[in-house]
Order: structure tokens, then C-alpha cells, then sequence
């Protein structure tokens, strides 16, 4: 248990299938807060089942979860070919309320110390552009920018750019 800036105690734990629907509903509403996602709430039309196999067969899934509400997750995804399983593929949602509390912080490095004990080599993730926040909390975590996904997001006529980020944990 991890006591906040706020008062509030955390508690990071590995995610199960009987969070299924928590999750879907965290999801959306972070779709509906931030304007970040490649997708929209409505286009977001997630079973209970899939998301228990994705909770399930998800590499790593931790969440985050204040007075027994999740308020966040992180994900990384592994591929299990034998060329590609070294690198794996960070998603991360916490809701707005929760923002600013280190949060994201705390399960970064939940994140990067599993990937270290588990022969992951690279960690990669998309992050649109003008996403300051969020960037500011990859650098930190020694991302750097590997590529730009130029008009890779159309939202209302307006084009975004997605960053390709990466943390290498091994050089050769």
C-alpha cells in the first residue's frame, strides 16, 4: 500500500478477469476526459468475455486502485515470436481525477522492474504528440523518441502526430 500526496492509499496489483467490466468502464471514461486516444468511447464496444482473455493473455496487467476502485492500469504486451518476444508494447489509462498524484510514476516502475526480471529488452508505445503530459512522464522514465507517425490521427478535420517512443532496458 502506498500512501499519496493526497491522503489517499494505492494499492498496485496484478489485474484479474473479475475486473473485467471495472476496466471497460474505466476505459471509456478516460476516453471521454482526454482527448488522447485513438479512438472513441463509442467505438469502444468491448465484451466482458474479451476483455477477461485480453486481462488474461496480456503479458503484464496491473492496476491501480483507491478505496476499492480501479483508477488506472498498465499494460505491456509481448509478442511470442522468437525474433520479436525481447520487445514489448506499454499502454497506460488513468483517470483525470487521479492525475498529478504520481500515480503513473509508481506503476512505470512497476512496469520497467517486471520487464527487467522477465528478458524484456525494449518497451514501446505510441503517444500523440501534443500529449506534453504524458511525454514528460516517458522521458522521465528514459523514453526516447524514435520516430513520428506524421497525420496518423484525424479528430474533427484537424490531423495529429503520434510519437513512437521506446526505453531500451539492455544495449548490446
Amino acid at each position: 500500500m502506498i500512501k499519496l500526496k493526497n491522503g489517499d492509499e494505492l494499492i498496485i496489483r496484478y489485474g484479474i478477469k473479475e475486473d473485467a467490466l471495472e476496466i471497460i468502464n474505466l476505459v471509456k471514461q478516460v476516453m471521454e476526459e482526454v482527448e488522447f486516444f485513438p479512438s472513441t468511447s463509442e467505438e469502444f464496444n468491448i465484451t466482458i468475455e474479451k476483455e477477461e482473455k485480453y486481462i488474461e493473455e496480456t503479458a503484464l496487467f496491473l492496476v491501480a486502485e483507491i478505496n476499492n476502485k480501479i483508477v488506472g492500469c498498465i499494460t505491456l504486451h509481448r509478442d511470442n515470436k522468437i525474433k520479436t518476444k525481447h520487445v514489448g508494447i506499454l499502454g497506460i489509462t488513468i483517470l483525470k481525477k487521479y492525475s498529478g498524484l504520481k500515480i503513473g510514476s509508481i506503476l512505470m516502475e512497476e512496469l520497467i522492474n517486471w520487464c527487467r526480471e522477465n528478458e524484456i529488452e525494449k518497451i514501446e508505445l505510441e503517444v500523440f504528440e501534443k500529449n506534453t503530459v504524458a511525454i514528460g512522464l516517458y522521458k522521465k522514465f528514459g523514453f526516447i523518441v524514435e520516430g513520428v507517425k506524421n497525420n496518423a490521427i484525424k479528430i474533427n478535420d484537424k490531423y495529429e502526430n503520434l510519437l513512437l517512443l521506446a526505453k531500451f532496458l539492455k544495449l548490446n
